[in-house]
């Protein structure tokens, strides 16, 4: 049942970000519709005013008016693909019939329950919402597995969504009639509005009737806000006694409307322009004050939907307790405030959308109100603070813990390879997150590249292999194999492969400017990347403009995906084998590898998949096959590379074995590009290529 909650909440919040922009669209118009002071001065004519002000609450019908009903739509929407998989595949409900069943039974609970007077589909009915989206989503994935519901038969060769709509016939009608039953039977059954009146009359002849009805509003409020419904519609609905009649002065027996609006609800419900405040200073990098941001405006003229529902505040249990204690406080804070003399209230009349400060003076007449309300907002920030710093606390290591999942999750070299990004749970999210700072750092070329040496038999320095390093600002270092599976994955793998071939090619023009040009250099390419009809074009016109030979660089195939037996694969290797470009297959043996390719294409040379080379002096098994790797180049006159050779044990044996170039920490690891220009110099000066003893072990300790 727990993790059954967790896609229940998890669904709920995506939703809610889901509907962002209907949000937004609302929210805009209502600020436009309730304007402080109003826009007249902005109208050319009377009848264009009238037309406007029409149009924005059309605007704020068909956005704010219709949430609830939006809601419960694509809360079943999210929560259907995450319920348990059914044994048959098509026996699951698709989602578009999900959503307009979702429809179809928010319609029949909300007439059913008469909410707001009957057909409530906005603010007022989100709870409802929620509840019927969660509810469709469960009952069609129930109704679906019942065989006594999912009686129809339907040619299996008929159209896909015909047989689907036929099939779900039964389920969509048995979930409506359940629903309508439902909702009739608890259509009678509401104490909210009894209850209420009942406090009402009470609180009309308490001593601390003033007190009272105005803690009990703030209460009623924030609790229903904090579930996702509409406190100040509720309010205005069934609990209009528990306020002085609009445009009277405070009478010292009931809550008085405007005090409420503007010395407790200060940027909108919960008073979250303290909380505002409290993440710009104690979370200014994270993700909470993006979306703090974003909310900035609207708060300040006390609507804060894109607060609520952006970080979010409904349905979290991280702010609850402030959410409903902060506005609680102001408001108590203000009454004695009032009561004890401090400033007084005068009986005007202002928009509820008036700016913390001016609302102030406008119902106080004086600095005093203004400052009290700069009081309550450092009031506010300090009790939200250690919320915020907990709430900051807990998302960085959920962000490390997740981090730690997808790295995992992404390098895995498993044939196949579920998308992680793919995933709908945490673990998606997170790689989403992962992959777009990837993109990121692509766009602004912010990897980096290294270089490991190789040598051949004699030690000789013979060329080097370019390698992508990810050192990401937010998440630190990102091992470069799952930067490269990220990017094949999020389709932005020819992006990073033409940023790498640039930036190796103009390292190794510089190089051959002081006098290196012997060495070849390779290049990691992804078989996805070869499915590109222009990338041997590409690299010639980058060849070009650094001015290299072909025969200089190695294209090196990684084998994270099988190479696609496509004519514009195939097209492409043969105009770059034509190019003389050398053509390498990395991980030789493993994964995707296939003898064929040596047939299909004019390989240069091969390397020797790590995992072989690793484990060599203690599986002869490993050494069994490198033999036969080993004695396939010889026979096809290709040439062998092994990587990961640490100890000359090591290399002697794969020299043995018939290994023809060596690459690994033995040598060297990977260098930057002015490291690498040292190791050219000690290579050049040793007598024997390069001197492999105990500085580079040293240097391997200190790297490992």
């Amino acid at each position: 049942m727990k993790i059954r909650l967790g896609l229940w909440l998890l669904s709920i919040r995506d939703a809610f970000v889901s509907l962002l922009p209907l949000t937004l669209f609302g929210v805009a118009a209502t600020l436009l519709r309730h304007f402080p002071g109003g826009l007249d001065w902005l109208y050319p004519s009377a009848s264009f005013a009238a037309s406007w002000e029409a149009s924005l609450e059309q605007i704020i019908a068909a956005s704010h008016g219709v949430f609830g009903l939006a809601l419960a739509v694509v809360v079943a929407l999210h929560l259907v693909p995450r319920l348990p998989s059914l044994q048959d595949p098509d026996d699951n409900p698709p989602p578009m019939m999900v959503g307009a069943a979702a429809l179809v039974n928010f319609m029949l609970c909300s007439m059913g329950l008469s909410l707001g007077g009957g057909g409530a589909m906005g603010y007022e009915a989100m709870l409802l919402g929620i509840i019927v989206g969660l509810g469709t989503a469960e009952l069609l994935r129930w109704s679906a597995g019942q065989r006594w519901l999912m009686f129809v038969d339907v040619p299996v060769d008929a159209d896909k969504s015909l047989i689907h709509a036929l099939r779900f016939c039964t389920p969509v009608i048995f979930c409506g009639i359940f629903i309508l039953l439902l909702a009739s039977a608890l259509s009678g059954l509401s104490l909210l509005a009894p209850v209420l009146a009942v406090l009402a009359d009470w609180l009309a002849v308490s001593v601390l009737g003033e007190y009272l009805a105005t803690s009990v509003a703030i209460l009623v409020n924030q609790a229903f806000w904090s579930i996702g419904v509409h406190g100040g519609h509720l309010l205005d609905l069934y609990a209009g006694d528990f306020f002085v009649a609009p445009g009277l002065a405070p009478d010292g027996q009931l809550a008085w409307r405007p005090l409420v609006d503007s010395f407790v609800l200060l940027g909108g419900s919960g008073a979250t322009l303290g909380l505002i405040v409290a993440i710009r200073l104690a979370a200014a990098g994270g993700a909470q004050w993006r979306i703090a941001r974003l909310g900035l405006l609207p708060s300040m003229f006390n609507i804060n939907e894109v607060i609520l529902f952006g970080l979010p505040v409904v349905l979290s249990p991280r702010y609850l307790v402030p959410f409903i204690l902060v506005p609680l406080a102001l408001g108590l804070l203000t009454l004695f405030a009032v009561n004890g003399g401090l400033f007084e209230l005068q009986a005007v009349s202002i928009p509820w959308t008036t700016p913390p400060l001016i609302s102030g003076w406008l119902l106080s007449g004086s600095w005093r109100g203004v400052l009290w309300q700069v009081m309550e907002i450092g009031l506010a920030t300090l009790f939200y603070l250690p919320f915020v710093r907990r709430a900051e606390a807990g998302r960085a290591a959920s962000h490390a813990r997740l981090l730690g999942e997808v790295i995992e999750a992404v390098r895995t070299e498993a044939p196949v390879r579920a998308m992680v990004i793919r995933r709908r749970d945490e673990l998606g999210i997170m790689g989403r997150i992962l992959l777009a700072a990837l993109r990121a750092d692509i766009r602004k070329g912010a990897l980096s590249m290294c270089y490991q040496p190789k040598h051949d038999r004699a030690g000789a320095l013979v060329g080097l292999e370019a390698l992508v390093r990810w050192n990401s600002r937010k998440f630190g270092p990102i091992p470069a194999q799952v930067a490269v599976n990220l990017a094949e994955d999020g389709g932005c793998i020819r992006e990073l492969g033409y940023w790498v071939i640039n930036t190796a090619c103009a390292a190794k023009a510089r190089w051959n400017a002081l006098g290196h040009g012997e060495l070849t250099l390779a290049i990691n390419v992804s078989p996805s990347q070869l499915a590109d009809p222009g990338f041997a074009g590409q690299l010639a016109l980058t060849l070009q403009a650094h001015g290299l030979n072909c025969h200089e660089i190695e294209i090196e195939i990684t084998e994270s995906q099988a190479i696609p037996d496509e004519a514009s694969t195939n097209t492409t290797l043969q105009a770059l084998s034509e190019n003389g470009v050398r053509l390498s297959m990395d991980d030789f043996g493993m994964g995707y590898s296939s003898l064929l390719h040596l047939r299909r294409f004019g390989i240069h040379s091969i390397k020797i998949d790590g995992s072989l080379t690793r484990d060599l002096q203690g599986n002869p098994a490993n050494a069994d096959i490198i033999r036969a790797i080993c004695a396939l180049g010889k026979a096809r006159q290709v040439e062998v590379v092994a990587e990961f050779v640490e100890t000359r044990e090591q290399m002697q044996a794969l020299i043995n074995m018939g290994c023809d170039v060596f690459q690994g920490y033995l040598y060297s690891p990977p260098l930057t590009e002015p490291a690498c220009l040292e190791y050219f110099e000690r290579c050049r000066m040793a007598s024997i290529g390069c001197d492999s003893g105990a500085d580079h072990a040293d240097q391997k300790q200190k790297l490992a």
